[in-house]
């Protein structure tokens, strides 16, 4: 089948929702693989009554974090040992409003047990949740602002979002009873119900500041879940990327109980929006979310301005979550936090912050022509053991190699892969449009076809809870070691024991696996392995296709008899030839032979740039990351000849050997140039040099003597040469009858004045005075030349007569 291929990997996407395909011919721009959906649906975060349309998508994410282990003790009391046997939610029960215990057991979560970050946070309650200014006997003795160290993936967002939920509920329930107290009556259910509608609507309960939009719009919906059975309870979102005027409408108009924002739309609306200040002046808990992400992206002079519109600390209740707790996590920790704030470290020391549970292989290729093979084993590999259950994450570097293999991965599933064309590819990285990006997200969240896979960049890797996911794929070393544990975090995730990960290198990326995962358990396995299990497991299902699928339901038809979509399908027999290696390469060479050469340059160019900087990471040369992303640009993906690199792109990324541009030329005299030059450009160095040599010393025995008569001293001399020395300027005396220092115009009046100009034919006027010098002499009539006339003798001049 012909595919559809896409030039210049997509170096200018437009808004469209539609897979760009980086294999198209120029002449015919970009191509859409799909053309029935003409719009993209906006998820909708809503509450039981009010509703406000937000928009998300992922932002770049790096999570550079200091060493767990390297890092001093916080500040604050530690939590006690975890080793116990997980408690239910029904043990806490009276704890918690009936409302939020309801959404957590029965619906829409359906939960028994907690966590232990959920159970060290929960049991905290309900002094933790009682405003400050309570009257009641049970004032908050405890230590009321806390910073919790856990892993991602480990219930998180329920430990902050229970709390937060249960203070607004009794700051609601205060400030009814304080308004009727006030008024100097014992009970009006009126004005407490006023008080309370107007409290809601003018003060903002609780803030959690995200790091990225696609985080904050995860917190948001898990929020509106679990305030389900609160009655008008609302969630407000503030992200960059969408409009403004329709966040600021819905946060006018309705509750501000719970806003989720990121740091910089959050900043903006305070200095821009003076009802949004004062909303938040009154603002008693603060929760940072992925603290340690959200300093590494570089928002701890936003995170500051934030804190300088929000109550002062005694009055402010704050909650730092982070996965690391790192020198500037300690450092913004003691400027926010109080100082008898309660440290909660749901991470044993001995423990690596990997996922244990989740089993980790790396395979070092011998080729970069088995980049693409290995992958699509790995693929196969996971479909055929988790047969309609298969879900794939697979992550690259850069953005140009996600929207390559993006559609390699699409085109090939067709012909390789056990589910074919049943095969869902999804794609995700900052080159697409926001909506764009919304779509392949949630789509691949609610994906149920037991047989999906997002090709990603680092946009998805940390925090954001993609259900089911089966295997994550790594090609190519992340940007660093804390970065791999977060995307290995996306399987496995609260202790589910399906999940693997994977970590495909090529052989100059080896270094990264010696000197920066050393202390990851990760297993080796050669790409032969894989493929003879790869053969095994197709052969076992070759002979009784109907034994894998057993236990997965398999509808092919809806309740009034339609052919249902989107369902796990049974995969057509046989396979293994499929999956043989030679069928495999013969598919992968025809579909390189239609592959845009400036697709691959640009994402040869993109590897450049993002390994040249990690030599010291990888511990090679620069020289041999460049050779190696060349071979693997005409090995692993067919180009005729290396893309070629400019000298001056070489300078630009240090790979350069120390010569210099002189390197290899012949000397020459830097003091002698063939251009020619003025007598004085060499004004002070050729005073040493001979009058009679060009060369050399200049020799006191050779220099010109006053009284030899063989030479004409006068040469020599210069023009004022015996003249008198002339009279000093401070002397000279404009009345003084000397004249020799008086202009030609000495004397004379300063400006005569103007003739005027008389027209010919005025008889009042002297007509002569207006002639020009040749006025009444003869026209002399123009020469004409023939081309057949003699040509006059040229004068001696070359000018000729004229």
């Amino acid at each position: 089948m012909t595919c559809s291929l896409l030039s210049r990997a997509t170096t200018a996407l437009s808004s469209s929702c539609f897979h760009l395909n980086p294999f198209q011919s120029q002449s015919h721009g970009f191509a859409t693989l799909s053309r029935t959906r003409t719009g993209i649906f906006i998820p909708r975060v809503c509450s039981r009554k009010y509703e406000s349309t937000v928009t998300a998508t992922a932002a770049p994410s790096v999570a550079l974090q200091e060493s767990v282990t390297n890092a001093p003790a916080p500040i604050g009391v530690p939590a006690g040992n975890l080793a116990f046997e997980p408690p239910t939610w029904q043990s806490i029960k009276q704890n918690l409003s009936y409302p939020t215990f309801r959404a957590i057991t029965e619906k829409p979560y359906q939960f028994n047990t907690m966590t232990p970050v959920q159970a060290e946070v929960v049991n905290l309650l309900p002094e933790l949740a009682l405003p400050p200014d309570s009257t009641s006997n049970d004032v908050p003795t405890r230590p009321r602002d806390l910073l919790v160290k856990a892993k991602t993936g480990t219930g998180k967002t329920f430990a902050f979002l229970i709390p937060a939920i249960e203070a607004r509920v009794n700051a609601i329930h205060a400030r009814g009873k304080q308004a009727v107290r006030d008024a100097g009556l014992v009970s009006d259910k009126h004005l407490e119900a006023q008080a309370r509608r107007q409290f809601t609507r003018e003060h903002v309960g609780t803030l959690i500041i995200s790091p990225t939009r696609e985080l904050a719009t995860q917190i948001a919906n898990t929020a509106i879940k679990l305030t389900h059975h609160h009655k008008d309870f609302e969630v407000r979102l503030f992200f960059g990327g969408a409009s403004k005027r329709q966040q600021m409408r819905d946060f006018m108009k309705g509750r501000r109980d719970i806003v989720v924002a990121t740091p910089g739309r959050l900043r903006d609306l305070l200095q821009s929006e003076p009802d949004v200040a004062k909303g938040f002046s009154q603002c008693k808990m603060v929760i940072f979310d992925e603290a340690d992400m959200l300093l590494d992206m570089g928002f701890r002079d936003d995170i500051d301005a934030i804190m300088s519109y929000l109550p002062p600390r005694p009055e402010r209740q704050t909650f730092l979550f982070s996965a690391t707790v790192s020198r500037t996590v300690r450092q913004v920790a003691q400027a926010v936090l109080a100082p008898d704030h309660k440290f909660i470290d749901v991470v044993p020391e001995n423990e690596s912050p990997v996922h244990a549970h989740v089993p980790q292989y790396h395979t070092v290729l011998p080729s970069p022509s088995q980049q693409i093979p290995h992958l699509l084993r790995l693929l196969a590999h996971d479909q055929l053991i988790n047969p309609g259950k298969s879900k794939v994450l697979l992550f690259l570097p850069t953005t140009r190699m996600t929207q390559l293999f993006a559609t390699l991965t699409r085109e090939l599933s067709k012909r390789v892969l056990p589910s074919g064309e049943h095969t869902k590819v999804y794609e995700i990285h900052s080159k697409r449009a926001q909506d764009s990006r919304i779509a392949a997200s949630d789509a691949f969240r609610a994906d149920k076809s037991g047989a999906s896979i997002l090709v990603s960049s680092d946009v998805s890797a940390r925090g954001v809870d993609y259900p089911g996911v089966t295997r994550v794929i790594q090609l190519g070393i992340p940007a660093a070691t804390e970065q791999y544990i977060h995307r290995v975090g996306r399987t496995g995730r609260q202790g589910s024991t399906v999940g693997r990960g994977d970590l495909v290198l090529l052989p100059f990326e080896i270094g990264f696996l010696s000197w920066q995962l050393n202390e990851v358990p990760l297993k080796p396995i050669t790409s032969d392995e894989l493929a003879r299990q790869v053969q095994d497991l197709a052969a076992h299902y070759d002979a009784d296709p109907q034994a894998a699928f057993k236990d997965v339901p398999i509808k092919l038809l809806d309740g009034r008899g339609r052919p249902q979509r989107g369902g796990p399908r049974v995969y057509n027999a046989p396979l293994s030839p499929r999956l043989a290696t030679e069928e495999m390469n013969n598919s992968i060479t025809e579909l390189l032979k239609d592959i845009d050469e400036e697709a691959v340059k640009e994402t040869f160019a993109s590897l450049l740039g993002y390994y040249i900087p990690k030599s010291p990471e990888l511990r090679v040369q620069k020289g041999n990351i460049l050779a190696g992303c060349r071979t693997w640009a005409t090995e692993a993906c067919g180009l005729p000849t290396p893309p070629y690199v400019s000298e001056g792109f070489l300078q630009k990324m240090g790979l350069n050997d120390g010569r210099t541009k002189h390197f290899g030329k012949s000397y020459r005299d830097p003091r002698s140039s063939a251009r020619p030059g003025n007598s004085w450009e060499a004004r002070g160095r050729q005073n040493n040099r001979s009058f009679q040599s060009p060369r050399g010393n200049f020799r006191r025995e050779e220099r010109w003597d006053d009284n030899d008569p063989s030479g004409n001293i006068d040469e020599y001399r210069g023009a004022r040469y015996g003249r008198e020395k002339p009279m000093p300027r401070s002397e000279w005396a404009r009345d003084d009858n000397v004249g020799d220092y008086r202009g030609a115009r000495y004397g004379r009046e300063k400006s005569q004045p103007q003739r005027e100009w008389v027209h010919p034919s005025d008889p009042s006027g002297n007509t002569e005075d207006n002639r020009g010098s040749r006025y009444g002499r003869e026209t002399r009539p123009q020469r004409e030349w023939s081309r057949d006339a003699p040509r006059r003798e040229s004068s001696s001049r070359g000018y000729g007569n004229r």
